[in-house]
């Protein structure tokens, strides 16, 4: 009967040391996930940060393409009003000249 007892009582210390290394297994395995999980959200902060600042500098550089085009576009049709503009003296000053001569 004491061998029982003895088997007994063995048998529950090594439930409750299988119970204890489970108990701190499962709090390692938590406390990796969690940083883990920390890692993952600061990749991922870092990896949207950088994102944000990819597609800020490339809206930037095409507002900069699209002024250029629109300053480009602007000065060619300035430049066609001075060409009318100039022809047309060029006539009217003609029409002046032949007035006075006649």
């Amino acid at each position: 009967m004491n061998t029982v007892l003895l088997s007994i009582i063995e048998s529950e210390k090594e439930a409750s040391k299988l119970e204890n290394d489970a108990k701190q297994q499962a709090l390692q395995i938590l406390t990796e996930a969690r940083k883990k999980a920390s890692e993952i959200l600061e990749k991922s902060l870092l990896e949207g940060e950088a994102l944000s600042e990819e597609l800020l500098d490339k809206a930037r550089k095409e507002a900069e393409e699209e002024s250029k085009l629109q300053a480009d576009s602007k000065n060619k049709a300035l430049e066609q009003i001075r060409l009318k503009a100039k022809e047309r003296l060029d006539i009217a000053a003609d029409y002046i000249v032949e007035r006075i001569v006649k």
